[in-house]
């Protein structure tokens, strides 16, 4: 079975990855993939995703936001409008990884946007110049998830070709892209550079 046909124990092997390193305390973050052109899976609220299973994710219309599929009468993440926004904006993305971690926390505060390290890493964000910074978005965090979807959906509408990853305010990092795999690869990415961040860089 492929990736894209069934992405759930993939993703579940990452939350245990993410709550191993510290990224995803308690029951924070969610991870989603697409499940087909016009839906993806996205972990259910309130689980601690070192322990997910296959029937914690609910599929979830891309274009709508409706439960299509699983949950048991859960309610997709909180974070869902936010997912929801990159699938919409960015067709090859095919997962979306979101983490709260203390750098995150760190990083966000008193910068926008989050200005990265000009280091090796960066070159695993696909991106490298000798002369541009690389930053990343920061958006306000709101209670009402929605606000923060709306915002993410404006400004990758107008940014075609951004680096694939985004900071909510005192919240944490979203990272995607065009595999489970290559989303892996810039959520760690990012984590790395963040915590040079941190530790005065």
């Amino acid at each position: 079975m492929s990736e894209s046909a069934d992405p759930r124990p993939r993703l579940a092997a990452i939350g245990r990855l993410f709550y191993e390193r510290g990224w995803m305390w308690a029951t924070a973050g969610n991870l989603s993939a697409r499940a087909d052109d016009q839906s993806f899976w996205i972990t259910a609220s309130g689980l601690s995703k070192g322990e997910l299973v296959i029937d914690d994710f609910l599929r979830i219309a891309i274009s709508s936001g409706e439960v299509l599929e699983g949950g048991a009468g859960r309610k997709p993440s909180a974070e869902t409008a936010i997912h929801r926004a990159i699938y919409e904006t960015q067709p090859a993305t095919q997962a979306c990884l979101h983490g709260h971690s203390v750098e995150a926390v760190l990083a966000s505060r008193g910068r926008d946007p989050v200005v990265l390290p000009h280091v090796e890493m960066i070159k695993a964000l696909g991106v490298w110049s000798d002369r541009t910074p690389i930053a990343l978005p920061v958006f306000a965090n709101h209670s009402d998830v929605a606000l923060i979807g709306q915002a993410v959906k404006n400004f990758l509408s107008g940014h075609p070709r951004p680096v694939p990853a985004l900071i909510v305010r005192d919240h944490g990092v979203t990272a995607w892209g065009q595999t489970l795999s290559e989303a892996l690869r810039h959520f760690e990415a990012v984590e790395f550079l963040l915590a040079l961040l941190a530790r005065g860089f």
